[in-house]
């Protein structure tokens, strides 16, 4: 696009996205930029800080399929720890019984994970009941989200 054609929105934009791109600052930096100016505790010169705090994974910032994909990975490292109640439900096994099973902590993530008849659903249902927050936000349990160059990116503070 010759720069005589762009309006003034489309010259910012392209603008932004060069200067940003040559303080190596990606997409996802920007996201977490936009997310914290909105917030109130960004200012300008913070970009580099931004992309930090991705680089670090302080903060997430995933979009919609990554966010699902990330999710489930958390989950599956803790079935051991959801409610007997919910586990129930999804595997058949009395809640007695699960709590038995559970008293091996970690150690009884394996043996929980095997006795779930459906763990598409079994993470379907978790978020479905708590939101991807609960799972990927371990600082604040909390989903943002930001339109960035016509990609929505889901924010989630870890630490």
């Amino acid at each position: 696009m010759a720069w005589d054609n762009m309006n003034d929105e489309q010259l910012k934009a392209s603008l932004w996205i060069n200067v940003t791109e040559e303080m190596g600052v990606s997409a996802e930096g920007i996201a977490l930029a936009i997310h914290l100016r909105d917030k109130g505790t960004f200012t300008p010169s913070d970009f580099e800080e931004a992309q930090h705090e991705v680089d670090m994974e302080n903060y997430l910032v995933l979009t919609d399929e990554r966010a699902d994909e990330w999710c489930k990975e958390e989950i599956e490292e803790m079935v051991w720890a959801f409610t007997p109640s919910f586990l129930q439900a999804h595997t058949g096994v009395h809640s007695d019984a699960i709590k038995q099973i559970q008293e091996m902590c970690e150690g009884a993530n394996e043996p929980l994970k095997a006795m779930i008849k459906d763990f598409d659903w079994f993470v379907e249902d978790a978020v479905r009941c708590d939101g991807r927050g609960h799972f990927l936000a371990g600082y604040d349990h909390e989903e943002n989200y930001v339109t960035y160059n016509d990609t929505i990116y889901y924010i989630y503070r870890r630490n």
